[in-house]
């Protein structure tokens, strides 16, 4: 294969928005599965659409919305956000923090009371983890009730392993207005990055990334990669085949990346691979021959005897989602990435689970079902991965190996973020070219 000047790996949305930057006789996008997309796929199963788990669109950056509603012309519906949290046998609204109404007395007394203490401490030292973090922010009622034990059952791990520098934009903190109203019976709504999004008015949200691979130059699908070498800038695939490049954009997760790389460029450290940490998703989708199956668009599970963290209905955000009557589920089980995990028992818990949730009745019948393993998932913000991040990516993009994207940044980010940061990386590539919008 003759050598390209620039070479992307992955055809997930950062890949895809790197391509669409990029000259298109330039560029080659190189993608292990059948279809574009990634976690960003879309799949007809018996009628249904389902997702890989929630793939909700939150427009806030200037050029990435141009870019989607340019690609996508009114193919989207508004939709305000109804999340809730179902703990103590109750619903309450999202987020906890905010909306403790409903709860047992005590329980609202000792999240107030803690949410008060908090600020009476503000200013006291800086946080040094998650788990000193969440208690400082919120105090010891919030942190017990529903932090501590939602961020444990989706991570995995003890949260004083987890720093803190990411949790900014990701977790709202109410004003004390907000958490005694929200304690009072008047619910408080509007909080956190994900208020209001977008979702297809037909189909998935593969729509997407379908959009961009049309705008795009050479995409070859079904082509593994086996190695990657940053001296001689080559790159060999499981068929055999290599190809030189240029400059490299890879979105590929960072930890695969680094175990590609032959030779480790001098600077990263040899079990960087293994160090750089995350949690798989077992994402179990139902389609139920009933409507209106949950009541609100999604809803957080804290407790440990339910074995899902998450449970949403594509159906409450876009009817074309299942057939008519019917209803459909995406349910989210986290796992760490080295535990056993099997489809069958893990599928029996998660359907015990939604009836003693009163989401399932015993009567309902399962029309539908599909299960998908997301690994990773989810990235865990340990102290490794602070200290050691910007090192790795410096001396990649040195060997001209720009990693980008959800999981080659090892970041928990957006769809919106995944195409910026496609974009980013297209101009890193290519800084004396033309302008990304021309891409003869």
């Amino acid at each position: 294969m003759n050598p390209v000047r620039h070479l992307i790996l992955g055809a997930g949305l950062a890949g895809l928005s790197a391509a669409f930057h990029l000259p298109r006789k330039e560029t080659l996008l190189i993608e292990r599965e059948a279809e574009v997309g990634g976690l960003c796929r879309s799949r007809d199963v018996d009628g249904f659409v389902f997702d890989c788990t929630g793939h909700l669109l939150h427009l806030r950056e200037g050029p990435v919305r141009d870019l989607v509603l340019d690609l996508l012309p009114a193919a989207f519906n508004a939709v305000q956000r109804r999340a809730l949290i179902f703990s103590k046998g109750v619903l309450t609204g999202y987020p906890f923090q905010a909306n403790t109404y409903g709860l047992p007395r005590e329980v609202v007394r000792e999240c107030v009371v803690g949410f008060i203490e908090s600020m009476m401490k503000a200013g006291s030292g800086e946080p040094e983890n998650f788990r000193q973090w969440v208690l400082a922010t919120f105090g010891e009622g919030i942190a017990r009730h529903f932090m501590f034990p939602y961020n444990e059952k989706l991570y995995r791990v003890d949260l004083a392993e987890m720093e803190c520098g990411w949790v900014s934009w990701s977790i709202p903190r109410p004003s004390l207005d907000e958490v005694i109203r929200g304690a009072l019976g008047t619910e408080v709504r509007g909080l956190g990055y994900n208020a209001q999004f977008l979702y297809p008015k037909k189909g998935g949200i593969s729509c997407i990334p379908e959009a961009l691979a049309a705008r795009c130059g050479s995409i070859r699908l079904g082509c593994a990669v086996r190695s990657v070498d940053p001296a001689a800038r080559r790159v060999t695939f499981d068929s055999g085949e290599s190809v030189g490049y240029e400059r490299l954009i890879s979105t590929l997760p960072l930890d695969a990346l680094l175990r590609m790389l032959d030779p480790l460029p001098e600077g990263i450290p040899r079990r960087g691979a293994e160090r750089l940490r995350a949690v798989k998703v077992i994402n179990l989708n139902l389609g139920v021959a009933r409507p209106d199956v949950l009541p609100g668009h999604w809803i957080y599970f804290p407790e440990p005897e339910y074995p899902f963290y998450r449970v949403g209905s594509p159906t409450n955000y876009s009817r074309s989602a299942a057939p008519s009557g019917c209803s459909s589920l995406y349910v989210e089980v986290a796992r760490k990435r080295d535990e056993a995990a099997d489809p069958q028992k893990i599928e029996e818990e998660v359907l015990d689970g939604l009836r003693r949730a009163r989401i399932l009745r015993r009567t309902d019948r399962v029309v539908a079902r599909e299960v998908l393993v997301l690994d990773p998932a989810y990235v865990i913000y340990d102290h490794f991965r602070r200290d050691s991040l910007p090192g790795i990516l410096a001396v990649l993009e040195r060997h001209e190996i720009f990693s980008t994207g959800r999981f080659g940044a090892w970041e928990y980010g957006s769809m919106e973020s995944a195409m910026r940061q496609g974009r980013e990386a297209a101009r890193r590539s290519a800084p004396l070219r033309r302008a990304a919008g021309d891409r003869r």
